[in-house]
């Protein structure tokens, strides 16, 4: 299972995703080049509410 990770500044807003992915040793920050977000899976978010990181990632894109 995927988790997402929300960093977040003094003012709670996700300023970075971390990917962690069930084959790898550790978090990765999200980068839309490398990293698909596919909110139809099973996945744990974290640090934030999904729709805040969703939304993060989805303005990532550009």
């Amino acid at each position: 299972m995927t988790c997402y990770i929300a960093e977040l500044d003094e003012t709670q807003q996700v300023i970075a995703v971390w990917i962690q992915e069930k084959s790898a040793r550790s978090p990765r920050v999200f980068d839309p080049r490398k990293h698909i977000f596919d909110d139809t899976k099973s996945a744990e978010f974290s640090g934030a509410p999904k729709e805040k990181i969703r939304n993060w990632i989805v303005s990532a894109k550009g």
